[in-house]
Parts: structure tokens; sequence; C-alpha cells
């Protein structure tokens, strides 16, 4: 797993990951749908089903999933939050 990533809860169910590219993501999830986005960001949060999460984590980490290694960040975060917050 790589390092210099933190799961930080930061409100009622919701967590900041902060990945090794320094980025951070805030997700949380309603019913079945997670929701991500970046604090600060002006644009709206991005929804997705859990298999999609590691994609939306990859896009707002600026994390190039043709990168094995930051591929491997990627679905270790997802799968973090999703552990985290109950799928």
């Amino acid at each position: 797993m790589p390092g210099a990533q933190v799961l930080t809860e930061v409100g009622n169910m919701q967590f900041m990951l902060t990945a090794t590219t320094g980025a951070k993501i805030v997700v949380w999830r309603e019913d079945e749908m997670f929701h991500a986005h970046a604090p600060g960001s002006p644009l709206a949060p991005q929804v997705c089903q859990a298999v999609d999460l590691f994609e939306v984590i990859a896009e707002l980490a600026g994390l190039d999933l043709e990168v094995a290694e930051q591929s491997v960040e990627a679905v270790s975060l997802a799968t973090r939050a999703q552990e985290t917050l109950g799928d």
C-alpha cells in the first residue's frame, strides 16, 4: 500500500483522503452512491457507484491509472473509503 495516504473523518460520515500527490478528496456515501470532491473546488461533487470510485479518486487526485503504482494507490484509497463508509 502506498505511503502518505490519510483517511480523516471531517464530518457526518465524510472522510478526507490525502493522496501521495498531496491532493485532498472528501468522500461520502448517500444510499448506494459515493460522492467525492476536492475541497474548495467550484465543481460539483462527482457521483459514482462503488465499482467506479477508484477512477473518480484517480481523476481528482491527479493519479495516472496507466502507471501501476498510481493505479494501485487509487484502488487502495477507494477500498479504504468503501470499507470505512460501509460498502
